[in-house]
């Protein structure tokens, strides 16, 4: 069909919305807000009626809704990016036109700066963007016209007029060498490790912060260690109840009490916190929690009212209820039958109990110690005790079926851990789960991989009866099961394993509190026996309840994941938790929350340590739950972990708000351009629409694909409604109508 349509460019609105196109795509990996040719912030205080310091950079956002509104002002000319905490980036900008000086100091500086990420900017100057680190503390110049945009600074990005990419390198952590170098030139300590600041704060000085929320949870946590040590009038130390409700009613008194307060979502998180915070503060004060550090000590000494340390202590250590008094006579007689039980040499190294062991440091130090045997290297020892904590269905039984087929098949770097160095066999013993069921949890995982040479893998699953580790007698107390302990240890030895797991601990024992430091004293004891009689490490699952008062990723690398009794945490070698990922970015998790049922974004999971035996902690490890397809006859897929990073994951919502963002600008330019009407002439249509921002190249087939997955499905836009229609194999048409 023929048809003539009169055109009138506005060169201002095109300009705009390819701006909003080029924001949207940068907010995909960092926050962004709008500046002027100037690089000065568009958007007034006035304007988004803010109240003041609330504005400029900190209005940066990733949500694509809100990027098209931001970039919709008639200032906006460039993409900013703010540096710091929000985005995770720092720019060092030497302004080359200042001087000899900076040319010769870029030129000395090059080798290490040319190794990240560089961008050239309008004005023919560099900026070299690194990773931000909030343990660092930046000044702000390196060197006299060198600057450095860390906390509270923003660069423009390319994409902006005049700004491109001087190289595709990665983005590289920021070298402390030459930062410590800088601040000793510049007359200072060279301490580039970023300093607290609240321990030293007066009380008052941290509840005027937690008021105007400057600060919110670092205040609050201060304060909340210098509770314990707080008294009443009458001399009575505050009881818990007392010290919540004084935190309370502090942060009650904040601004971000407000729902309209830009740091609401924060206040409403810290305040949740506070009875957490308390009772950590109690226990460490009793002397729990492996005690006090010496900045955990110096906080809770702030003050007048505070106690002093050796009064701490007594308290602390001082007996609980009625004590059997015990005499010097008692101790007297039991040393003596030790002492006359075994005559031992003088230069005997092994004390006489033959449970304790002495060396001297020379001795140690022309020994060499053997090194810890691993079965999986810093993750699980052999012969240990190794938990993997998590919330029911994040996918803990999906990550142990990947990680058996991983060490059968000898390869589990393919997991984001350090390689085994060799296949092993893993015995796992499934209480809530079928046999079948867990066979087709590794042939899914084989599947995905591809696997097909491997050792054995041996599964007990729940059709054969629970099997419990430890059981009530006729006396109503518990003991080992000596049957099924001693099944679990020939089994393991039947085939030849190095490892078994226990999938889960909750079902290892009949008491009915099985987190209860008696239960989990008794399961212990299992476990020694297990590991003891075959040498093999040893796996258990462990369910952590769910907090409706916390989120999702609450128990990543928390040693309070292993809940009920510390009997359980503390007899473990090795702890790890698998946990629903969660961006840290306080904008995109609340957006995240907002859809994290509609999108599915329970699918994204990540292992942190929580407890490591020796060494170095392994660094997070980011998982999707995805389907794999089975054989045929084989029923729906089944879900297993693929390997993936945060980048990813934090897309997973982007993606599908920008989508719809970018089909909603296209079908607005595509009624106003076109109009009302049914197009078939497609040739005509890309005429027209060419150099329309998001207008996909239709002269080609994956253009003309592109376009009928936007709009196959009819598209409401401002002013009327737009559908594609595939006629046939090469016919197409465009039906704009009026809006409803």
């Amino acid at each position: 069909m023929g048809f003539m349509i009169l055109i009138f460019f506005d060169k201002q609105e095109v300009m705009m919305k390819s701006l909003i196109v080029t924001a949207l795509a940068v907010a995909k990996h960092y926050p962004v807000f709008p500046t002027n040719g100037s690089k000065l912030p568009c958007w007034s205080n006035k304007e988004l009626d803010l109240p003041k310091g609330e504005g400029g950079f900190k209005i940066a956002t990733q949500d694509p809704d809100r990027v098209v509104e931001l970039f919709s002002h008639p200032k906006a000319k460039q993409v900013s990016v703010p540096m710091g905490p929000m985005s995770g980036l720092l720019a060092i900008d030497p302004d080359l036109y200042k001087g000899q000086h900076v040319v010769d100091w870029h030129a000395k500086n090059l080798h290490w700066l040319e190794k990240t990420l560089c961008h050239k900017t309008q004005r023919g100057g560099l900026h070299y963007i690194f990773k931000w680190t909030d343990k660092v503390r930046f000044p702000a110049t390196l060197a006299d016209g060198v600057d450095v945009k860390g906390h509270g600074g923003y660069v423009v990005w390319p994409g902006s007029g005049g700004y491109e990419r001087a190289n595709n390198n990665s983005i590289k952590a920021f070298p402390l060498n030459v930062l410590q170098a800088a601040m000793i030139a510049k007359g200072g300590s060279g301490n580039v490790l970023q300093m607290d600041g609240f321990n030293s704060a007066t009380d008052d000085e941290l509840i005027e912060q937690i008021k105007n929320a400057t600060e919110l949870y670092p205040a609050l946590r201060s304060l909340s260690y210098r509770m314990p040590g707080r008294r009443n009038n009458d001399g009575t130390y505050l009881t818990e109840t007392e010290m919540i409700n004084i935190l309370e009613n502090v942060m009650d008194c904040s601004v971000a009490s407000s729902s309209t307060h830009p740091r609401h979502d924060d206040w409403l998180d810290r305040r949740r916190k506070i009875s957490e915070l308390v009772s950590t503060a109690a226990e460490k004060e009793r002397g729990g929690g492996g005690g006090l550090t010496p900045t955990e000590l110096s906080a809770m000494q702030q003050g007048e009212s505070f106690i002093e340390t050796q009064e701490m202590i007594a308290r602390s250590s001082r007996p609980i209820g009625p004590q059997r008094e015990t005499t010097i006579s008692d101790i007297e007689e039991r040393v003596g039958v030790m002492l006359t039980a075994k005559v031992v040499e003088p230069n005997e190294s092994e004390d006489i109990t033959g449970d304790f062991a002495s060396r001297t440091v020379g001795q140690l130090v022309s020994t060499v110690l053997p090194p810890i045997k691993w079965v999986v290297p810093r993750m699980i020892p052999v012969g240990g005790a190794v938990s993997l904590a998590g919330m029911s269905n994040v996918g803990k039984t999906r990550w142990l079926a990947a990680l058996v087929v991983g060490l059968a098949v000898g390869n589990t770097k393919r997991l984001g851990l350090p390689q085994t160095p060799r296949k092993i066999t893993t015995v796992w013993v499934a209480n809530e789960e079928r046999t079948e069921d867990i066979w087709r949890r590794v042939k899914a995982c084989a599947r995905q991989h591809g696997d097909k040479d491997s050792v054995p893998i041996v599964v007990r699953g729940k059709g054969a009866g629970m099997l419990r580790l430890v059981a009530m007698n006729e006396a109503g107390n518990l003991e080992i099961d000596e049957k099924n302990v001693a099944i679990v240890v020939a089994e393991i030895r039947k085939a030849e394993a190095k490892l078994v797991i226990f999938d889960p601990y909750v079902t290892l024992s009949d008491a009915a509190d099985e987190n209860s430091a008696n239960s989990a004293s008794m399961i212990t004891k299992a476990f020694l026996l297990i590991t003891e009689a075959t040498g093999a490490a040893l796996v258990h699952a462990h369910h952590t309840p769910k907090d409706r008062n916390k989120d999702v990723d609450w128990v990543r690398g928390d040693a309070s994941a292993w809940r009920g009794s510390g009997a359980i945490y503390s007899a473990l070698d090795c702890g790890f938790t698998l946990a629903n990922w969660m961006p840290k970015n306080s904008e995109q998790k609340r957006s995240w929350k907002q859809q994290y049922l509609t999108e599915k974004l329970s699918r994204f999971i990540v292992l942190d340590t929580g407890k490591i035996r020796e060494g170095e902690a392994l660094d997070p490890v980011m998982m999707e739950l995805v389907p794999q397809d089975m054989a045929e006859g084989e029923g729906d897929p089944i879900g297993v972990c693929k390997l993936t990073d945060e980048a990813t994951a934090a897309n997973a919502l982007l993606d599908g708000s920008v989508k719809a963002t970018g089909n909603r600008l296209l079908a607005d330019s595509m009624v106003e351009i076109l109009g009302v009407g049914s197009y078939s002439n497609m040739t005509e249509v890309h005429r027209i629409m060419s150099g329309t921002p998001l207008w996909p190249d239709t002269s080609k087939s994956e253009g003309k694909d592109k376009l009928l997955d936007m709009f196959e499905v009819p598209f409401n836009a401002t002013g009327g409604r737009v559908q594609v229609i595939h006629v046939s194999q090469r016919q197409w048409k465009i039906v704009i109508d009026k809006a409803e």
